[in-house]
């Protein structure tokens, strides 16, 4: 059985313990137990198995077993455990899995114990920062670069035993919460023992590892808790399903969430995962359009210039007036404006900046894409020595913008940068950081937790650059799949369902678009509360209305006119639905309740014509209208509806007569492609063929133009038209166009 085979019969296993289908599970695995030629697994199955039949006869013989769901849930549990280790005994032969690959490694090495590890590293530590304090010689450098090398080899094999790691004992689980809480431990070493259990616990599900990482998110230092809790929030998204199982770590999640603190903090990352949706979008904004746009205008802007213009010294400093026309013509300043304003709120804008910069040797290292950034790395040593770059890379290391690693591929690039151009870049980003440091002290004095979530963003952006741009990134489960609506999953809804959290995702998923979570959110928000609000019921229209939901959407709308019946807002929403789903005469209804709020817009006049015109009922719709031109309202927003119902009632002069006033305004294909209906059906053929003509130059293409002919037949058809001359017309237009 080779590994693609395994790991298919391990997906099929989960998939059917998560719909607590027992009996084909334990068959699915006696075939892996079978492959692995190992007894024990297959007479524990069988064990399981048997307790099951028993206590399903028990259930089904009216037995009353006050323990049968704990028994249950201990048997499912076995059964996932079982699983994962049936399949990593198989899948570590020779899977050419990162992880199995690391895991061959680890059995063939000397590996050092934790607090061997520990030693080492506080050791190491310590000769680096004492070290640092020698004067400046040659040899000080080069001492500094080894101790760093290894320092670094240190905490890769560190990550490396981390990540690999089998289920921990009672022991070992102590051993590890030692490690988190050491407070002679760097905090670099620490960050990266939570990533490095985190993506185990990605791999395997284990109780006390996951007891380790709560406990990790209520450490002193915010980098530590930060990666704990979005580590904490992945996982428990992952097994959600399997969580339930395991009372002891549900009853750690109820008392981590009791610390105001840390639901503070899930908050803020949450809202902060439900923005990493954006980063793909973003990406391709950046690279279809922001990019091509500026290339665009940075050509018309050079042609625009005139080196005769700058002859005068006194005018250099004046910038040319039209550029900023050009600007906003161009539609470019708007998208640049937008891009300002998700960067400004944290949005990951730099993604596809950096995305090309991931091909040093740094980041063929798995634990490199989880690592702090760190001035003192072995690589960047050198280039942080003189002053000029330690201003540079001191800018770099305070930037509340760029992740991790995203500040190492910036400081890689610049060992490949001429050592005289690094002055220029360190001037301007020295500036520039100085005013990002000033606005980030202010924003502390406002909100000291400000840090934590420039903390948690940044290590979202690692992650999300891991997942999507690790060379190996197949060999892992993509975790920025996940479905944005928390609430779905059992492990994270007792954590997040206070309204106060509630609202604050529902507002964001809603300003963000994220309509599906939002209408869930909103859902929730409404079962759980006596004082429901209209607003509430609106905003489930509205996202329903968006999900394309039309009937949902008015039951939505409904909830909302009767806890407020004068919202003009709501009404005109349920008019405009019914609209949608083709029932005039109820949409009328509503738009004349929002005149008699609302007695002066024409918006609403209008649409009044329009459920006329939609019931067939041409002379009230014109009637409608002509009060719109009437009260000086005559443009092409009236005109046009005027025209088109005229055609419609067969008052073909009248028709023809505000098609002519269109046609001498700002013409649109449909105004040519009516009035060439009018002169094809008083026979004004040459008229007809002119106007048609006309329609397909705006149309773009004859296709176009024969799909809008094509809607309006039945129409002509029904006016009386003889269709049969249609393919003559249509070669004659084309001959017209030709000679055009």
């Amino acid at each position: 059985m080779n590994y693609n085979e395994v790991q298919n019969i391990r997906n099929k296993i989960l998939e059917l313990l998560s719909l607590n289908e027992v009996k084909e599970a334990c068959a699915q695995l006696l075939v892996l137990a079978v492959n692995l030629r190992e007894w024990q697994i297959t007479e524990k199955v069988s064990e399981l198995e048997t307790t099951y039949r028993y206590m399903l006869n028990y259930q089904f013989d009216g037995v009353d077993d006050p323990r049968r769901e704990e028994v249950f849930g201990g048997i499912m549990r076995t059964l996932y455990e079982l699983t994962d280790d049936a399949t990593d005994e198989l899948m570590s032969l020779d899977s050419p899995n990162i992880f199995y690959e690391k895991l061959r490694l680890e059995s063939f090495r000397n590996q050092p114990t934790l607090p061997e590890y520990k030693l080492a590293l506080k050791e190491t530590e310590g000769a680096f920062s004492l070290t640092e304090l020698l004067e400046e010689k040659d040899d000080k450098l080069s001492k500094l670069k080894h101790l760093a090398v290894k320092k670094e080899r240190l905490a890769t094999d560190l990550f490396n035993t981390i990540f690999v790691a089998s289920r921990l004992s009672e022991e070992n689980q102590a051993g590890y919460l030692d490690f988190i809480h050491n407070k002679e431990l760097a905090v670099t070493d620490k960050c990266l023992f939570v990533s490095a259990l985190t993506l185990s616990l990605f791999h395997r599900f284990d109780p006390r590892k996951l007891s380790v990482i709560i406990a990790a998110s209520g450490a002193a230092d915010a980098e530590i808790r930060a990666r704990a809790i979005v580590g904490l929030v992945f996982v428990l998204v992952k097994y959600d399903q399997r969580l339930k199982f395991y009372p002891e770590s549900k009853r750690e999640l109820e008392l981590a969430g009791e610390n105001h603190t840390f639901k503070k903090a899930l908050q803020t990352i949450l809202v902060q995962l439900i923005r990493s949706k954006q980063t793909e979008s973003i990406s391709r904004k950046m690279i279809d359009e922001i990019i091509p746009e500026m290339m665009k205008f940075s050509t018309k802007i050079g042609r625009k210039l005139n080196v005769d213009d700058f002859s005068d010294e006194s005018d250099l400093s004046e910038k040319n007036p039209d550029w900023k026309k050009d600007l906003e013509a161009s539609g470019l300043s708007k998208k640049l404006q937008e891009y300002s304003e998700l960067h400004l709120e944290g949005a990951d804008v730099f993604h596809s900046t950096f995305a090309n910069l991931k091909n040093f040797p740094f980041f063929r290292e798995l634990s490199n894409w989880f690592l702090p950034f760190d001035t003192s790395y072995s690589q960047l040593i050198e280039l942080s020595s003189g002053n000029k770059n330690n201003v540079l890379l001191t800018a770099v290391s305070k930037s509340g913008y760029m992740c991790d690693s995203d500040k190492y591929s910036f400081s890689l690039s610049l060992l490949q940068i001429p050592e005289q151009q690094h002055q220029m870049i360190a001037m301007r980003l020295g500036e520039e950081s100085g005013e990002l440091e000033k606005l980030q002290k202010e924003e502390m004095l406002f909100n000291p937790r400000i840090s934590d979530e420039i903390i948690s963003n940044q290590y979202i952006q690692n992650l999300y650059r891991f997942f999507k741009l690790f060379p190996r990134r197949d060999n892992f489960d993509d975790i920025f799949t996940f479905n944005a609506n928390f609430y779905q999953y059992q492990s994270l809804e007792s954590l997040i369902i206070d309204a106060g959290t509630m609202t604050r995702l529902a507002m964001y998923c809603f300003d963000k678009n994220h309509f599906q979570e939002a209408e869930a959110i909103y859902r929730l928000l409404i079962e759980q509360n006596q004082n429901i609000n209209d607003e509430w019921w609106q905003k489930i229209g509205y996202c329903r209305q968006m999900l394309n939901d039309i009937e949902g959407a008015v039951s939505a709308y409904k909830q909302a006119d009767i806890l407020n019946s004068d919202n003009s807002w709501t009404i005109k929403r349920l008019a405009h639905c019914y609209r949608l789903l083709k029932k005039p005469e109820i949409a009328l209804e509503y738009f004349r309740r929002v005149e008699t709020l609302q007695p002066n817009n024409t918006g609403v006049q209008m649409n009044i014509g329009h459920c006329y015109l939609d019931m067939g009922d041409y002379n009230e719709a014109l009637n409608c209208y002509f009060k719109l031109e009437f009260n000086d309202i005559a443009d092409a927003k009236t005109q046009r509806p005027i025209a088109w119902t005229a055609f419609l009632a067969g008052k073909l002069d009248l028709s023809e007569s505000y098609y002519q006033q269109l046609i001498a305004g700002k013409p649109s294909l449909h105004d040519y492609l009516n009035l060439g209906h009018i002169y094809l059906r008083t026979n004004r053929l040459k008229l007809a063929v002119e106007s048609y003509a006309q329609s397909l130059k705006l149309a773009g293409s004859y296709d176009s133009f024969l799909k809008h002919f094509r809607e309006d037949e039945e129409i002509l058809h029904q006016m009386g038209v003889d269709l049969e001359i249609a393919p003559r017309l249509f070669d004659q237009i084309r001959y017209k166009r030709d000679n055009q």
